[in-house]
């Protein structure tokens, strides 16, 4: 009699166990699909009575983010201008934003002679944007704001902010035929000019090219100016 009770309690204890289990498992927050992942956020979000949702943003690799680049060849393989940015524009995929920036060239500091890259196509460009005026140029950046289904949806890149609307920036960059140019390694190739010409990176680095800025041209805006018209 007591090796059954003894059978009778352990079973029971299982079954409460694989009970547990069971409730732990039903509880899991389902995997968010690869298709349509932001709708996705946006309907969770909707459905617990958000207004606005901040979901991750994929991981990217930009064109000259190597590390050991200096800011002699970067000069030498991209266009420098200083430009500000005059509209943008965000648009969403199944599970990225992106932000269209259309700048206006203040300054053309160089010229590269050739496309570091002229086989790394640019994304299309939404017919929105278009046409371009002469010296406008437009820079396509993962994250932004959009507003699916009534929700607010943000997708941030801490490590490239968001260009600021009529601020002055110094880029390297890519510009290809269409109008459309990527700045050399993402945001390394990124400087907001400040009012007293001083340069300032828009993310911290430990890239080359950001040393070279601050310890060879005092990220001075004028020192710059001056190497490369003189180039």
């Amino acid at each position: 009699m007591k090796v059954k009770l003894i059978a009778i309690v352990v079973l029971a204890a299982a079954v409460v166990a694989v009970g547990v289990v069971r409730t732990a498992s039903t509880i899991q927050k389902k995997p968010v699909p690869y298709k349509d992942r932001l709708k996705s956020y946006a309907t969770e979000a909707k459905v617990k009575g958000q207004q606005k949702v901040v979901v991750p943003a994929p991981l990217v690799e930009y064109l000259g983010g190597a590390g050991t680049i200096s800011a002699e060849q970067a000069f030498a393989s991209s266009t420098v201008v200083v430009a500000h940015v005059i509209s943008t524009q965000s648009y969403y995929s199944d599970d990225q934003i992106t932000t269209w920036n259309k700048f206006a060239t203040d300054e053309v500091l160089s010229e590269a002679k050739d496309l570091a890259c002229p086989g790394c196509l640019p994304l299309a460009t939404p017919s929105t944007l278009l046409p371009l005026q002469p010296g406008e140029f437009l820079i396509p950046k993962i994250g932004g704001t959009v507003n699916i289904d009534g929700v607010e949806v943000e997708q941030p890149v801490d490590s490239f902010p968001a260009y600021e609307l009529n601020q002055q920036y110094l880029l390297l960059i890519n510009l290809y035929p269409s109008g459309v140019a990527r700045t050399l390694g993402g945001p390394v190739g990124v400087f907001r000019v400040l009012p007293n010409a001083k340069l300032a990176p828009i993310s911290e680095s430990e890239h080359k090219i950001r040393r070279d800025f601050k310890d060879v041209y005092s990220n001075s805006l004028d020192l710059v100016r001056k190497r490369l018209k003189v180039k």
